[in-house]
């Protein structure tokens, strides 16, 4: 029988982690990098690869991020959803797929923009995924990561349709947010400790387009002052 597998990453208790850990389907979620000192984005794949390498390759593997997500459906429904997919790893879309966004964490496939957060497959195959990211240093960044490996492979879709992962964009988190699919996510919540990360984090990226912006605002501020 294929086990599956829930887990997460975490140093410590922040936003929907209590309520992750808790679920009302009493579902165990195994939770990595607790009490350790947070490197970076890439610790995530680094404990995850290390973890799963421990179980047997034909189980199903279960990423669901610590701090934005929730379980929304039993066990029986992942699996069912999961296996209707008829692939090998399941990727969560990006809750936005602007140009910022694909110009800091590039797209995997058909134009759309992976999240790291959530994401579901057999352990042999997200081992090879994971491996790719980490060998290969593509970046810093995880999901920057992701999206450059999962190119590389043919066995991955993304959940465009949300019935499996769905990332809430900020409008649906008010107005929208009675998703039906199996894990619920609100990525990108802006928390202190990620606001004082941001900069370092993501600036890297996009140093070229805030410049442009900084230069251009100055040109029309001198010559509005003409």
């Amino acid at each position: 029988m294929t086990n599956i597998h829930f887990i997460t990453y975490a140093t410590h208790s922040e936003g929907t982690f209590e309520e992750l850990i808790n679920n009302k389907f009493n579902i165990p979620v195994k939770v990595l990098g607790w009490g350790e000192k947070w490197n970076g984005f890439m610790d995530k794949f680094k404990n995850m690869y290390k973890y799963i390498k421990t179980l047997p390759e034909n189980d199903i593997i279960i990423f669901i991020d610590g701090f934005d997500s929730k379980i929304n459906q039993p066990i029986d429904v992942i699996k069912k959803k999961f296996l209707e997919f008829n692939s090998d790893i399941i990727l969560s879309q990006h809750y936005d797929t602007n140009y910022i966004q694909k110009k800091i964490f590039g797209v995997c496939k058909d134009n759309l923009v992976a999240n790291s957060g959530l994401y579901m497959g057999y352990n042999i195959k997200i081992q090879e995924l994971l491996n790719d990211t980490l060998i290969s240093n593509y970046s810093s960044d995880d999901q920057t990561s992701l999206n450059t490996a999962c190119k590389n492979f043919n066995n991955i879709k993304i959940d465009s349709k949300k019935n499996l992962f769905h990332n809430l964009d900020y409008i649906e988190r008010y107005f929208n947010n009675k998703s039906k699919a199996c894990f619920i996510s609100t990525p990108g919540n802006l928390t202190f400790n990620r606001l004082i990360r941001a900069p370092g984090e993501y600036l890297p990226f996009i140093w070229k387009e805030c410049l442009a912006l900084i230069i251009l605002i100055i040109i029309i501020y001198y010559t509005l002052k003409k």
